[in-house]
C-alpha cells in the first residue's frame, strides 16, 4: 500500500463532516459568498489538502501555507481560523507542527495586512506635518510599513531578494529618522547609534 493510500484512509476514517460544513458555512460568511458557490469549494479544497498533509499524503506538504496565505490575504475571521485549526488538529500527528503553524501564520498574515493599511494611511497623514519631529515620525512610520512587508514576505515564505529589497527601505527610512534627531534635536546624542552592529557573513553558524 503506497504512502497516498495510507493516507487517503487514515483520511476517511477520521473525517468529520460536522467539522467540514461548519467551516465551509463560516467561510462562506467570511468570503461574502453562497455556501456551494465555486470560490468557497476551492477554499474547501485547500482545507482538504491540509488535513491530507497531516494525514501524510506527500503531494500535498506545503498546503497549510497555502491555506494560511489565502486566509490571511482575504481576511478569513480569526473564529473561522480557529475553527479550520481545531479540525486539521483531528489528522494531526504526533511531532508534526502544521495545524499551528497554519493558525500561527493566518493570524499573523490577516493582522500584519490590518497593520499595514493602517501604517499606510499614517504615513500619508505624517507627509505633512512640519518640523524635524514630524519629519522623523514619518520616515519611522515609513520604516514600519516597509518592514510589515518583509514580515509579510517571509511569513508566506517569499522571495529572498524581495524581501531584502523591503529591508533596506526599511533601514533607509530609519537613517533617515536618525539624521533628524542628530541634526535639529536639543540631544542629538541620543539618536547616534553609529556603534549598531548589523551581522555579516561571518556570523552564520
Amino acid at each position: 500500500m503506497t504512502t497516498e493510500t495510507t493516507a487517503l484512509n487514515r483520511y476517511n476514517r477520521l473525517f468529520d463532516n460536522q467539522q467540514y460544513s461548519a467551516i465551509a458555512d463560516r467561510i462562506a460568511a467570511d468570503l461574502r459568498a453562497e455556501r456551494e458557490s465555486i470560490r468557497v469549494s476551492d477554499v474547501m479544497n485547500e482545507v482538504t489538502n491540509a488535513a491530507l498533509s497531516l494525514n501524510g499524503h506527500s503531494h500535498y506538504a506545503d498546503a497549510w501555507l497555502k491555506l494560511a496565505t489565502f486566509c490571511g490575504q482575504n481576511a478569513v475571521s480569526i473564529p473561522t481560523i480557529d475553527t479550520i485549526y481545531n479540525y486539521l488538529l483531528i489528522y494531526q500527528q504526533p511531532q508534526d507542527t502544521r495545524a499551528e503553524e497554519f493558525e500561527l501564520t493566518a493570524k499573523a498574515l490577516l493582522k500584519a495586512y490590518a497593520a499595514s493599511d493602517t501604517l499606510k494611511a499614517a504615513v500619508s497623514c505624517a507627509n505633512g506635518i512640519h518640523g524635524w519631529r514630524g519629519r522623523m515620525a514619518y520616515d519611522l512610520l515609513a520604516a514600519s510599513y516597509y518592514l510589515v512587508q518583509g514580515a509579510v514576505q517571509l511569513l508566506m515564505h517569499g522571495n529572498l531578494s524581495y524581501i531584502r529589497e523591503k529591508l533596506q527601505s526599511g533601514q533607509r527610512r530609519i537613517s533617515g529618522a536618525l539624521y533628524e534627531g542628530v541634526r535639529h534635536s536639543g540631544h542629538p546624542e541620543l539618536f547616534n547609534f553609529s556603534t549598531t552592529y548589523f551581522p555579516t557573513e561571518q556570523d552564520r553558524r
